[in-house]
């Protein structure tokens, strides 16, 4: 029952302290058998995940069934002692959400000074104080009394402000003759060991203060300062925040989610009992805590928390403009280039005054999948994905399936429910611009229809031609991209291309609607390359690596004519076979690749590797020697991608290219780069011997450096600046 009502779903548990033996003045806490009563009924219905893991599916559209989390907010010398013992026998993840100023400023909990305070209290011990707060009854003598206190100066102590809530703690201290120095609280020992062995570290503020309480100014230092705290601390990043104490409209407002984000968290979390799902705002994640006591309550408590909607406050209003953004290449989506342009654009575009909602598919569209690109989604980008099938996966017997299911291409049962959840979009919160993207065709549908359907103006980002002379070979096809691409320059409002020659293709075949054509060229992610440490695994000390990352077509991108060269020059000595890796990093066709590399008795030199997380390639492309592009005269009004990140790298480039084409053009305004004619073997073999010669002198080691300057203008930053500014142009001028 829970997996069917689970799906899509994230449960997320929250903790506080948890003694070995519970405290005699706080009798409802749960102690460590009770935690791992719970711990063991969860572990049965459902599979507890990391806590950033969980979400970043959750984001992706692929989170398992009966998915649930661990969180521990405050910060209990316990944990360590108690939990953690507990956390790995079972093998759970756990992340625990801390007050910096334990120590940063020797600030035990508040809560921990209460009780604390209470319990060393003498009998007899006057109880006037705090009459003058409305705070009668409250007593010494007995445990009864002593209980019933902590509960009166838990409850009003914790909505006042920093400074009073601080100033009363003291005035009690001193009344009970005890001080916060004997409070317990965390050491930064006990912070470290709990990051060290995997756990996840959160924010939860500096004092705990209840942020509505606070100035503007306060509530962001306790929010920002947590952060800079604990990643001092740490000496590791902290990306969630949970809301101390943690009641939405009432503990925490629209403001302070403005503020969380602003502070650089990418999720946030409530108290507020429910669960997560698609629509869920990454900073409002709802939590709850199981109480039991038996196994059939926890049950019953789980199924009434999976079936609860969580209702969310109505975030700040932005001031920027919105953008619908229809792209079927974006993540999770494994191994394509298409994702990055899509997603900088969404990462960027805010800093161009331009906030973005995206409709996608959901991950079973895919061939493959890959989460490690999500978490660079802004959390205030909004993702609808819309169901579509795969063609020549879903809809074929034995491989094969009628023609029209893959008109105008595999996934065009994407069309509709885009369109549906689109719409939605859009009257739930009007955008200025819809955007969509190619090269699957249906996108272009999709935005097409949701611009007529609208009213809203659309730009249409073809980024190569639809249509070129061999391509699609189908004649059937061929007619439909005809049509559509006509359509498409004829109802948008600007069509964006990557490459000038592109543009300039464009406007000769349409040369009524020729001013509509833009060029906004691929480029590289900055951040990317921040911190980057080369990588050359498994690659043996004293081993010359060349490496083409990216996908290779055996027509179009055919590696044979280097083969043949590279064969060439070790016959005459000029590299040693023992001491060659090429490598293929996720090529697609690596059948194809071997097959080819069989053919000139490269098998020991040539390798294909399968695909790897983003930012491993690129520090794949920093630790090899020469990097390697091919590409075919079909290709010359298009220039690879992932040409911008091997300049950005500073390594040497080979390029096996018609030099007549856009990637030669492009590459020779730059560096250490090498040109080679794809069709000439003695080409090949001329430019690759000069770079390998080349590679042993210190001068290109300074060229090279000077390719990061030029390169600066295709950072991905820049390039969203471009559309940006054309964002706002058609904007103005739409009716």
């Amino acid at each position: 029952m829970l997996k069917l009502i689970s799906r899509g779903k994230l449960t997320t548990l929250v903790f506080h302290k948890v003694p070995v033996t519970r405290h005699p003045l706080s009798p409802a806490e749960l102690d460590l058998d009770d935690f791992t009563a719970v711990l063991h009924a969860t572990l049965r219905r459902f599979r507890i995940l990391p806590l950033e893991d969980a979400l970043i599916a959750l984001r992706a559209g692929n989170l398992p069934d009966n998915a649930a989390c661990i969180t521990f907010d405050d910060g209990y010398p316990d944990w360590r002692m108690a939990v953690v013992p507990v956390l790995e026998r079972l093998g759970v993840h756990a992340t625990f959400f801390v007050t910096s100023g334990q120590y940063v400023a020797g600030l035990p909990m508040w809560n921990e000074r209460i009780l604390h305070a209470v319990a060393a209290a003498p009998p007899g011990t006057d109880t006037l104080l705090l009459k003058d707060a409305g705070l009668d009854g409250m007593g010494f003598d007995t445990v009864a009394q002593r209980q019933h206190t902590i509960r009166q100066l838990d409850a009003f102590l914790k909505y006042q402000d920093p400074e009073t809530k601080e100033r009363l703690l003291v005035e009690l201290e001193n009344h009970t003759g005890t001080t916060r120095v004997n409070a317990p609280s965390m050491e930064v020992a006990d912070l470290r060991d709990l990051h060290a062995r995997g756990f996840g570290i959160g924010g939860h503020s500096v004092t705990h203060p209840i942020l509505s309480r606070c100035t503007e100014r306060q509530a962001y230092e306790e929010i920002a300062g947590a952060r800079e705290q604990l990643e001092s601390l740490i000496r590791g990043k902290v990306v969630a925040f949970a809301y101390p104490n943690g009641a939405p409209g009432k503990d925490f407002g629209p403001e302070h989610i403005e503020m969380v984000r602003r502070a650089g968290y990418r999720y946030a979390f409530t108290t507020l009992r429910g669960v997560a799902s698609a629509g869920t705002s990454p900073l409002q994640i709802p939590r709850f805590t199981p109480w039991g006591p038996s196994q059939g309550r926890m049950f019953l408590q789980f199924a009434r928390n999976l079936m609860r909607r969580a209702p969310m406050l109505e975030e700040e209003a932005s001031q920027h403009k919105q953008a619908l953004m229809v792209a079927f290449h974006f993540p999770p989506q494994a191994g394509s280039s298409g994702i990055l342009r899509t997603l900088n654009f969404v990462k960027y575009l805010p800093q161009q005054g331009w906030d973005t909602s995206v409709v996608a598919v959901t991950p079973r569209a895919f061939e493959d999948v890959r989460n490690d690109l999500v978490s660079s989604i802004p959390s205030q980008t909004r993702i609808v994905r819309a169901g579509a099938l795969d063609a020549a996966r879903h809809m074929s017997i034995k491989g094969k399936y009628p023609r029209v299911f893959a008109l105008p291409d595999r996934w065009s049962s994407w069309w509709l429910p885009a369109v549906w959840a689109g719409m939605r979009e859009i009257r739930r919160k009007r955008p200025d611009i819809i955007w969509s993207t190619y090269p699957i065709s249906t996108a272009h549908l999709i935005g097409g229809s949701l611009s007529r359907l609208s009213g809203i103006p659309w730009v249409a980002d073809f980024r190569d031609p639809m249509v070129n002379r061999d391509y699609p070979a189908d004649k059937t096809q061929r007619r439909l991209w005809q049509w559509l691409e006509a359509n498409v320059l004829r109802h948008a409002s600007a069509c964006v291309f990557t490459t000038a020659s592109a543009a300039q293709e464009y406007q000769r075949r349409y040369p009524d609607h020729a001013a509509k054509c833009h060029v906004i060229e691929n480029g590289y992610d900055e951040e990317a390359f921040e911190q980057v440490v080369p990588l050359r695994e498994g690659v043996a000390d004293g081993t010359l690596l060349l490496l083409h990352s990216g996908l290779i077509y055996p027509k179009d991108r055919d590696p044979s004519t280097f083969f043949a060269a590279v064969c060439e020059l070790i016959d005459e000595g000029h590299l040693d076979a023992r001491r060659l890796c090429i490598r293929f990093r996720a090529p697609h066709h690596g059948e194809e690749v071997m097959a080819c590399a069989e053919r000139y008795g490269l098998t020991n030199c040539v390798e294909v590797g399968p695909p790897i997380p983003y930012h491993r390639a690129i520090a794949e492309m920093t630790g090899s020697d020469l990097l390697l592009v091919f590409q075919g005269s079909n290709f010359n009004t298009q220039i690879p991608a992932k040409i911008y990140e091997y300049l950005r790298s500073e390594r040497p480039i080979l390029a096996v290219v018609d030099p007549e084409g856009g990637t030669a053009g492009q590459l020779r305004r730059f560096h250490g780069v090498h040109i080679a004619d794809i069709h000439s073997k003695e080409s090949i073999r001329e430019s690759l011997l000069a770079s390998l010669h080349a590679n042993a002198s210190r001068e290109q080691e300074n060229a090279l450096a000077l390719n990061r300057h030029l390169v600066q203008a295709y950072s991905r930053s820049s390039q969203t600046g471009s559309l940006g500014r054309l964002f706002d142009r058609v904007s103005r001028v739409a009716p």
